[in-house]
């Protein structure tokens, strides 16, 4: 049997290093705390089992983010017609002060549709290049460009409102 690329320890702190990265690239998929958790957990548990199939050490964060988006869209799929309280927060008509008060950029993020944001929080949260976040997406690097792109048309005008 071939010796795995990565050991066990290794394996500990390079998954330890990118915990809040896994974190919020989960939160921002899924928009709720639990479910990002859970992903998180079953990202990390596939990656494991899964090791012996990465093929370079140097290119451990995109592909564990390639799996950790994966299980996301995966928890999505299984939950399309819960609605989860914080979900329809958003939507709920804000008292006329909080009208008046500009939204946090995170906030306006969090209201992009599901694949600006992955985008958005890829490139501008985790500073994964084009190319990345195109091997983690399994889009072409045009799909991304022309998703982020249209990703900060929408912020900006989000945030000018």
């Amino acid at each position: 049997m071939a010796e795995p690329i990565l050991d066990r320890e290794r394996f500990v702190a390079q998954v330890t290093e990118l915990q809040e990265t896994l974190y919020r690239t989960a939160r921002s998929i899924l928009r709720n705390e639990q479910d990002a958790q859970d992903a998180v957990q079953e990202a990390v548990t596939q990656a494991f089992a899964r090791l012996h199939t990465l093929r370079d050490p140097a290119k451990f964060k995109p592909w564990l983010l390639r799996i950790l988006v994966n299980t996301c869209y995966d928890a999505c799929r299984r939950r399309r017609s819960t609605v989860y309280l914080e979900a329809v927060e958003e939507t709920l008509a804000a008292p006329q002060s909080d009208c008046e008060e500009r939204m946090s950029l995170w906030s306006a993020v969090m209201r992009l549709p599901e694949e600006q944001k992955a985008v958005v929080t890829l490139f501008y949260y985790e500073d994964l290049p084009i190319r990345a976040i195109s091997e983690v997406l399994g889009v072409t690097q045009g799909t991304v460009k022309t998703r982020l792109s249209r990703a900060r048309g929408r912020l900006r005008q989000m945030l000018d409102q």
